[in-house]
């Protein structure tokens, strides 16, 4: 129900990125992944980790614009013990708090489930080890992708690129499958149902701050005149917290709208001077896209969050790209294919659709709907719902804990919205 996935613009220092084999770059690749980020590193570390020997991974090259890294965003996701995420998280915490007013509820698994923390550093630096130590991993950053032509014996990728003087600056390379990660044509986040807008600061408190060990994953939740919103504050340490300000809002916001919100919010939480900024996030994320990007060849496909990736309801990402991401690297690796992203299940489509709407309609709903679920759904039967595993009887348990008149309005809403799309579908075919 926090942020899970931060699209978001840093003031910390910059981290050099190791470029593997610049001036080594063929012209034809098995495989080239469009974006070096969150879902394009996680599809080519799943490769290297997955494939038996460096030998059986597949010629594959990564186009990145960026020139460097910073640690620019943060992920958390629930997971149980063993996670095959382990080696990424830095801290985790086995309780988790939502509030509001007066009111809130603590939250523990009976069945190990922790809610984790990966700074995107530390995400980064692992990927780039992993990529440096294979021959057939060629990240090239300070480099863009201008153009795309699919023929008959592959795909023609077009770069343009800075990395160095002697690599061209415009060049043309053969690809056999392509991942693209950028948002495809056609995609409008404007048109999600909420955008999830935030702004936070990681700091350092000059005194032992006065929280417990315990994710505040939605803190004091309320509603003004620009609609719902809440805190997320996580502590590090005893002086050590990352601090976020966040909005549901109908239409878009830039984040940046929020920082004066979030500075005040430091100051109430650790005493007007008594902290240092260590860096800021903030980013937008769309909840409630209708996705419908199918892919005109299928040797090159779309990934990531504008072929949603985040979860509607909550805008959860993190876990579902590193699983799409295994599921795909073991596609390429056995059967010689990339893999889609998996459309999420049309009954947790339909039930999200519907909660997203009655925010949308009554702001003043969303502490009360979500309230409703801290209150009434056992921890655990609430995370496999988050999580994208309920079982019938986690549903009925969401279901019945929460307010039913309100939600039985916009389910009709919904599937009156629904007959209309048909309808438009029908006769555009027509």
């Amino acid at each position: 129900m926090s942020p899970m996935i931060r699209l978001c613009i840093l003031t910390s220092p910059a981290y050099p990125m190791r470029t593997n084999r610049p001036d080594k770059c063929l012209d034809d690749y098995d495989l080239v992944i469009i974006g070096g980020g969150c879902s394009g590193l996680s599809l080519a570390t799943a490769i290297c980790e997955l494939a038996k020997t460096p030998e059986h991974v597949p010629q594959t090259l990564i186009i990145e614009p960026r020139s460097y890294y910073t640690d620019d965003r943060s992920w958390c996701f629930w997971e149980r013990k063993g996670g095959i995420h382990s080696k990424l998280i830095e801290k985790s915490w086995s309780a988790w708090e939502f509030s509001s007013n007066t009111l809130s509820h603590r939250h523990r698994s009976d069945k190990g489930w922790k809610y984790h923390y990966v700074p995107s550093i530390r995400f980064y630096d692992h990927a780039e080890k992993l990529l440096t130590q294979n021959p057939k991993m060629t990240l090239l950053v300070d480099s863009c992708v201008s153009d795309i032509f699919p023929v008959v014996s592959g795909i023609e990728v077009e770069i343009e690129s800075q990395v160095t003087s002697t690599y061209p600056r415009k060049r043309k390379i053969a690809a056999q499958q392509i991942v693209d990660t950028r948002i495809p044509e056609g995609v409008d986040f404007s048109d999600a149902t909420l955008k999830q807008v935030f702004f936070g600061f990681e700091v350092k408190t000059n005194k032992e701050h006065q929280f417990d060990d315990v994710a505040l994953v939605m803190k004091d939740m309320r509603v003004d005149d620009k609609g719902f919103l809440f805190d997320y504050v996580l502590p590090f340490g005893r002086d050590s917290l990352l601090i976020e300000l966040t909005r549901f809002a109908a239409d878009y916001m830039p984040p940046e709208s929020l920082r004066d919100g979030a500075l005040e919010l430091v100051k109430r939480v650790c005493g007007n001077d008594d902290f240092k900024i260590i860096r800021e996030e903030s980013g937008v994320i769309p909840m409630g896209m209708q996705y419908s990007v199918e892919p005109a060849d299928t040797r090159w496909i779309h990934a990531g969050i504008g072929v949603g990736a985040a979860r509607p309801s909550t805008g959860y990402a993190f876990k579902r790209i590193q699983q799409w991401a295994n599921h795909c690297a073991k596609g390429i690796l056995l059967k010689g294919n990339v893999e889609q992203f998996s459309s999420n299940s049309a009954l947790l489509t339909w039930m999200d659709n519907i909660f997203l709407r009655a925010i949308r309609e009554n702001p003043s709903l969303a502490p009360v709907l979500f309230m409703s679920l801290a209150r009434g759904v056992h921890p655990d039967s609430l995370l496999r719902f988050l999580t994208d595993i309920p079982s019938k009887r986690d549903l009925l348990a969401i279901i019945w804990s929460l307010p039913k008149l309100r939600l039985i309005q916009c389910a009709l809403g919904e599937i009156c919205a629904r007959i209309r799309t048909g309808r438009r579908e029908q006769a555009w075919f027509r």
